[in-house]
């Protein structure tokens, strides 16, 4: 199920971002998050990306990294100091690796807006600003998925106590 849920959310940074990924085209990518157990390939074909979890098919380049290291390439780290870090281990065609991450980098897709299409100006306007103050505590970590989950346990356990809590009257 993460698989399908990674390919739709690529391929619609790729639409709506308007991305052209034709210098990809065959290129079969390894792509492994390490202590996150995910481990696809990423095959770029018509204009697409399609995740599959079948490793065993060879591939153009192979990367590994840590989690927190790919939200740094998104918040837009240069990959060859990341590389000189030995933060991120790329094994094959380095230039493929440029490309993707080139690429993803270069998306610019409000959110806001495409999820006002589903939900309304408001509830879209009110969850940006949740992810937002969500950013913010990510920033403020050296564990971003920590700091988020240490933030809705606190806020679901012991609202009062939390300080994401703001509703005094409840």
């Amino acid at each position: 199920m993460q698989h399908f849920i990674l390919e739709q959310a690529l391929n619609l940074l790729i639409k709506n971002g308007s991305i052209d990924i034709k210098p990809l085209e065959s290129k079969v990518i390894r792509f492994t998050l390490v202590d996150q157990l995910l481990d696809v390939n990423f095959i770029c074909t018509n204009n697409r990306i399609f995740v599959n979890s079948d490793t065993s098919a060879s591939s153009d380049v192979e990367i590994k990294l840590k989690p927190i290291v790919f939200f740094a390439l998104f918040k837009g780290e240069d990959l060859t100091d990341l590389l000189r870090q030995d933060k991120i281990h790329i094994h094959g065609d380095v230039k493929t690796a440029q490309l993707l991450v080139d690429l993803l980098s270069a998306t610019e897709l409000d959110l806001e807006e495409l999820l006002s299409q589903y939900t309304g100006d408001i509830v879209a306007h009110e969850m940006s600003k949740t992810a937002k103050k969500i950013q913010q505590a990510v920033k403020q970590s050296s564990s971003p998925l920590e700091a988020i989950k240490d933030g809705l346990s606190e806020l679901l356990i012991q609202p009062q106590v939390s300080k994401k809590y703001t509703n005094p009257n409840l």
